[in-house]
């Protein structure tokens, strides 16, 4: 994955940040934790607003967020304010970030060349008995992502487009216990964000899925 994948402007992120947000209550409203104070990861967190959105709204204790785009950490950390949040230029969990009590990703998975290895990463951060909640509707049996990854696969440097099948296997394959959601997702903002993905509300009620990946407790 690159920098550019996640971020090009302040300008352009704050509007995509602004319409993530029906999907960020979405997400709250799917998991099945209690969040209020605890230690929470955030995987490929951009400029820190689904984390800044847990410190408001979940009470979380602690909020550390990781994304290979220098620029977006920048922004995170300016506009974190005085909140318990911390950022890190990054691809993968920084050394020394573990015992998290849950982690989360939106539309990070796509993105990654070693799912395995973020899978091993991700486990190796999470206390035992841990949830990592990672939400994608980027994925093989989502209508019409094939062709929009075949126009921007190479452009965008992703790997090959993931079955759900794929993902699950390459967690279970380090030790998590998966299993499937879908979004508890209301009404759905109209708008031209992104025009190439699928709009129809069957994407968001049916294809757009949370997986959460539990680390064992033993």
């Amino acid at each position: 994955m690159t920098p550019d994948t996640y971020w090009q402007s302040a300008t352009e992120d704050a509007e995509m940040q602004d319409e993530h947000a029906f999907i960020w209550s979405a997400m709250l409203d799917t998991i099945d934790i209690d969040l209020t104070g605890r230690r929470v990861l955030d995987a490929g967190c951009n400029r820190g607003g689904f984390l800044r959105l847990l410190a408001a709204r979940s009470g979380i204790s602690e909020g550390y967020g990781y994304d290979p785009a220098a620029a977006a950490i920048a922004d995170a950390r300016r506009l974190a304010g005085s909140s318990a949040l911390t950022f890190e230029v990054g691809d993968t969990v920084p050394a020394g970030w573990d015992g998290f009590d849950a982690a989360f990703s939106h539309e990070v998975l796509y993105l990654l060349h070693d799912l395995r290895g973020h899978a091993d990463a991700i486990h190796r951060s999470l206390a035992p008995g841990a949830p990592y909640y990672a939400v994608i509707g980027v994925h093989a049996g989502s209508p019409g992502i094939a062709d929009w990854h075949a126009e921007n696969g190479d452009k965008l440097n992703l790997p090959a487009l993931y079955s759900l099948d794929d993902v699950i296997e390459a967690f279970t394959g380090v030790g998590f216990a998966a299993a499937a959601s879908r979004l508890k997702v209301g009404f759905v903002p109209l708008s031209a964000h992104a025009p190439s993905f699928p709009a129809g509300l069957s994407y968001f009620y049916e294809h757009k899925v949370m997986l959460r990946f539990t680390r064992p407790r033993a």
